[in-house]
């Protein structure tokens, strides 16, 4: 936008509305308690932990917002996420609103003059008419449809399910879209622009210090803006700008980069030495360790998952107008980086959305399916500007019903992602946590084998300052950072099973007792232990309660009686929500049929049958169970199953 041009009422209240109306639902949507999504990022930006790189901005903001006396500190750090999609939301519109002015101005397009011959005869018209494709551009036209692209991305099931919690992807999407605008100015003034230049080097650094591959999707849609515009050499400004910018530009922009990056990364050396250090379990851990419990899912592009859920004929829409804003030099150099950004994507396709984890390039996927809306809004401009120019009966109702149909794309993502993202009433992983965490014998020691259970009560020690007293031995970590030397720091008599999970990768029955005799023991049930260990287990609610001598079929009888309760009060969260909570009851469903084999293989089937049942309660949310009768044929599947299983000796 010039700097002269005037702004009315209608684009200022539409960008206000592009920011507001995202930020207002996410921030409702937020949520108020734990969640399974935001525990590594609670335990690396509250807790100070040191997990893999990344990060930078998200600890910042987390612990200047976790001062805040403003509800938990859950939703604190989900503010920061909110915010970044208020930001993020308002520099994509005047993204887009310049996009589609630029794309709509007076431009040469191939074969026009021609037609323009064809249609007026020999002569010219003395100007163009006002919303043709070659004459007036109208202001309030591209505010709306900048308004609706913006609406569209902003309230997809994608970016609300990152605005939603703390430490999610949002802030690297918005930090990316913040450099990308930033850059358009560098490309403009190219020699001219010493400050713009280093606060481009500045956000880069930030973002990659954020989500290294945010920081890629940016570079690349920079370095793309710029290739771009060096086609563009029409006017002086645009030739000058093509030269290039001064090498001690460059060094000073790629200084503040590597400056910002260094300051945003310098913690992670530090976090080893804070209070919380014995949750140091390295640098090499990402958040793709959390997927062991996880809903396992195919990596499909945003162009896929677009045309899957929205439409074939938006995808189109979207393809045409990209090619519009191609053919028109003045457009050309400001749609490329939005292409840049389906290129990456295409490339590197991230996850669906995972049950208890995120993808590390869901970045990426936000910064994709902005790109589309944006393609979508320029398909619809051209398409209106050619209805509104062709002058036959009923050219302005076709006109404002592809501006409904525009429209309609932001009630269909909005719909999805009230279902898909709001957390505001997901209470059952607190629940969860209080059943199996909170409600431990004092000084107790649980054997974790899944990463994201370990995850969460840590998460649950650092916000809510759980249980400081029981002692987590997460297995799969044992190997990380200092982890086993912390754990041995706290209690000397893990020294015979951490000897064990070194040198054989599983425990014997003589360190597991030995632990037992001076700590309660609870374990999550790992498949490969032999019969022998399994007879010393016992049903204790949700965990599996290790006793140091081998237990009998009356003392697990009485205890699966007991056990019902817990299990019964996390059954009975999942079903009073109003949207489904995947991820405890994936989690829930997993222990119970570890439970369930537990018994089976004991020979103790009747009790075995008790755990299924209360498995089909899960049928909404559990993927292996779904239906009335398919519940019932499963269950007697299983039953017979059960009835007929040998019994394993060893």
């Amino acid at each position: 936008m010039s700097s002269g041009e005037k702004r009315c009422w209608l684009d200022r209240s539409l960008a206000f509305l592009s920011a507001a109306l995202p930020f207002g639902l996410s921030l409702a949507r937020a949520a108020s308690s734990g969640q399974w999504r935001e525990d590594l990022t609670a335990v690396r930006d509250l807790g100070l932990v040191a997990v893999g790189v990344g990060g930078g901005l998200s600890t910042a903001l987390s612990q200047a917002l976790s001062l805040l006396p403003l509800g938990p500190r859950t939703f604190r750090t989900a503010l920061g996420s909110a915010l970044a999609l208020a930001l993020a939301s308002r520099v994509l519109y005047e993204m887009v609103r310049r996009l589609l002015l630029e794309a709509a101005r007076p431009a040469p397009l191939p074969g026009l003059s021609l037609l323009r011959r064809l249609r007026g005869g020999a002569a010219a018209p003395a100007g163009p008419a006002p919303g043709s494709p070659g004459g007036a551009v109208s202001p309030r036209l591209a505010a709306v449809l900048a308004a609706i692209a913006v609406l569209t991305a902003a309230l997809s099931p994608t970016w609300q399910r990152e605005a939603t919690v703390g430490g999610g992807a949002m802030l690297a999407t918005c930090c990316a879209l913040v450099t990308v605008a930033l850059a358009s100015v560098c490309a403009e003034q190219a020699r001219h622009a010493g400050r713009a230049w280093i606060g481009l080097g500045a956000l880069l650094g930030a973002t990659f210090a954020e989500s290294p591959p945010a920081g890629l999707a940016a570079l690349a849609a920079a370095y793309a803006m710029f290739l771009a515009r060096r086609g563009l050499a029409d006017r002086p400004a645009a030739a000058s700008a093509a030269a290039g910018p001064p090498r001690r530009m460059l060094g000073a922009a790629a200084g503040a980069g590597a400056l910002t990056a260094a300051l945003l990364l310098a913690p992670l050396v530090l976090r080893p030495l804070a209070p919380r250090a014995w949750a140091d379990i390295g640098r090499a851990l990402t958040a793709g360790s959390l997927a062991a419990v996880d809903v396992a899912s195919a990596r499909t592009t945003a162009l896929a998952a677009w045309s899957r859920e929205i439409g074939v004929v938006s995808l189109l829409i979207a393809a045409a107008g990209m090619a519009l804003a191609l053919l028109r030099p003045r457009a050309r150099w400001l749609v490329a980086p939005f292409l840049a950004l389906l290129a990456l994507d295409t490339l590197l396709p991230a996850r669906a959305a995972g049950v208890l984890s995120a993808d590390p390039l869901t970045p990426l996927r936000s910064l994709a399916v902005a790109a589309i809306a944006v393609g979508s809004a320029l398909g619809a401009h051209a398409a209106v500007r050619a209805l509104l120019d062709t002058r036959v009966p009923f050219s302005r109702s076709g006109a404002a019903l592809l501006v409904v149909f525009q429209l309609t794309l932001v009630a269909l993502t909005s719909e999805e992602a009230g279902f898909a993202a709001d957390r505001s009433e997901q209470t059952a992983a607190e629940v969860w946590t209080d059943e199996a965490y909170g409600s431990l014998d004092p000084r107790s020691a649980i054997l974790v084998r899944s990463p994201a259970i370990a995850w969460r009560v840590w998460a649950a020690r650092i916000t809510r300052g759980e249980r400081p007293d029981v002692l987590v031995v997460p297995i799969p970590l044992l190997d990380r950072g200092q982890v086993a030397a912390s754990l041995l720091a706290d209690e000397r008599k893990l020294t015979p099973l951490l000897r064990d999970f070194a040198l054989a990768g599983e425990p014997s029955e003589f360190a597991l007792s030995t632990l037992a005799d001076v700590r309660p023991l609870y374990v999550e049930l790992d498949p490969r232990w032999s019969k022998r260990l399994l007879g010393h287990l016992n049903v204790a609610g949700i965990w599996l309660e290790y006793a140091p001598q081998p237990l009998g079929a009356s003392d697990r009888k009485l205890a699966t009686a007991q056990s019902i309760a817990p299990i019964r009060r996390v059954l009975e969260s999942l079903s009073a929500a109003a949207v489904p909570d995947t991820s405890t009851a994936a989690v829930l469903a997993s222990t119970m049929r570890g439970q369930s084999n537990v018994v089976s293989l004991l020979g103790e089937r009747v009790v075995a049958q008790s755990f299924l049942e209360r498995l089909g309660e899960l049928a909404a949310e559990d993927p292996f169970v779904s239906g009335g009768p398919s519940r019932r044929a499963v269950a007697g599947i299983r039953q017979a199953f059960i009835a007929r299983r040998p019994v394993r000796r060893r």
